[in-house]
């Protein structure tokens, strides 16, 4: 549902049991066109359904211009931090953190990712033997020739 922070508008509903068993918390894209929601997309008033594919992301963050989302998942042994087009559903490998560092939470739904101002780190919470704070950084493209090489 969606109500105004005056308290004092009566909410409207934008998806009524959204589909899939995904139990995470909702994100908004940075420009307020798309909200995702497990494994879709969400217009705010909820008539536009879009789906981005079955990534099994533990939770979603959207990049700063919103035409990526970043997630992450286990592998196996792994947790993969991985990109999706969200035009297309493409997904890119980003790399992997190791199992040890796997966003967990003991309150459910609790997970969530949050994208610096600059967009350049992710930080996330797990609550594997303590609770700790991480930060991934170092993961978005470069967007020159000259930076990818490292000159500039």
């Amino acid at each position: 549902m969606r109500a105004k922070t005056t308290g004092q508008a009566t909410p409207v509903m934008v998806k009524q049991n959204p589909s899939g068993e995904y139990e995470g918390v909702p994100e908004w894209s940075p420009g307020g066109d798309w909200i995702v929601y497990g494994d879709r997309l969400y217009s705010p008033d909820g008539k536009t359904e879009k789906p981005i594919g079955e990534h099994h992301a533990v939770a979603y963050v959207f990049s700063p211009d919103g035409k990526l989302l970043y997630g992450m998942r286990a592998d196996g042994d792994r947790e993969l931090l991985f990109s999706v087009d969200v035009a297309t559903g493409a997904e890119k490998i980003i790399g992997d953190v190791g199992k040890g560092f796997r966003p967990l939470s003991s309150l459910n739904p609790a997970m969530r990712l949050s994208l610096s101002p600059d967009g350049k780190s992710i930080a996330y919470g797990t609550a594997n033997f303590r609770t700790n704070l991480w930060m991934l950084e170092g993961f978005a493209t470069k967007k020159g020739l000259l930076e990818r090489l490292g000159l500039r």
